[in-house]
């Protein structure tokens, strides 16, 4: 049974990060009601799991080797998060990631996409350094004063730079950064909010620089930021004014 497992699992690779069943038991040298069968079990305990295309990718739990009880600490987020993602991806038909503060990186949890699309970077690797995209400035914008001073210490002279963007993002609860993912995109990111007005995550689009609506990008992602805080009892200070979870598809028709 291990070895049937095992075999399911490393079917997966960097060319194949999303397999349909069939191709998923033609990789795995299994027969299709075995598979299935096995599939089904993986699925319950989370090594797997469906995209919104219905195709079947590896999971929280087997996705990040060698974290599993780090990443098991984000499920309750991730959870909450992805049935937002998919709301966000039906409005915008963009790229949606879900990244954390994680070891003085960007880590990234979830990505929400029509598919493969290997022109972002954040599908073949897990971190990146906290400075590199709008979500780890996100991140990092509402960390501690003695935080973003130990991170910007290694920038230099950009790190002025850097104080602007990150004192901008907390004004504006948005980042935009022009090809820092892919050349010819703008990644917008925007903040969400946790217990006792901490921050579990960022939630960022990269959309086509080319007829951008950043306006309608970051109302859409403002409201499922609302969404997947009040999934996770989280409440927004008063002072900000967030759109209600249920204009989120109705956004669309700006």
């Amino acid at each position: 049974m291990v070895a049937r497992l095992a075999r399911i699992v490393t079917a997966f690779d960097l060319k194949h990060e999303s397999l349909s069943l069939t191709s998923l038991a033609q990789r795995s040298g299994l027969p299709l009601s075995t598979t299935q069968r096995l599939v089904a079990d993986l699925l319950t305990h989370r090594f797997l799991e469906r995209g919104p295309d219905g195709c079947l990718r590896p999971g929280a739990l087997i996705r990040h080797p060698g974290a599993q009880n780090q990443t098991q600490a984000f499920v309750p987020l991730r959870d909450a998060a992805v049935p937002m993602m998919e709301s966000v991806y039906a409005v915008l038909r963009a790229q949606i990631t879900l990244a954390v503060l994680d070891n003085d990186e960007t880590l990234y949890l979830e990505r929400v996409s029509r598919g493969s699309t290997a022109t972002n970077i954040t599908q073949k690797v897990a971190r990146l350094p906290l400075l590199l995209t709008p979500s780890g400035l996100v991140l990092l914008a509402h960390q501690s004063p003695e935080y973003q001073e130990q991170t910007l210490a290694s920038q230099g002279d950009g790190s002025e730079n850097l104080r602007a963007v990150l004192a901008q993002a907390r004004i504006a609860g948005y980042v935009m950064r022009p090809g820092i993912i892919t050349e010819g995109t703008l990644a917008v990111s925007v903040p969400v909010l946790g217990d006792h007005d901490g921050l579990p995550a960022a939630l960022t689009a990269v959309i086509e620089e080319a007829g951008a609506q950043v306006p309608l990008t970051v109302a859409v992602l403002r409201a499922a930021s609302y969404a997947i805080s009040a999934a996770m009892g989280t409440e927004h200070p008063s002072d900000q004014k967030q759109p209600l979870p249920e204009n989120l598809l109705a956004s669309r028709r700006l």
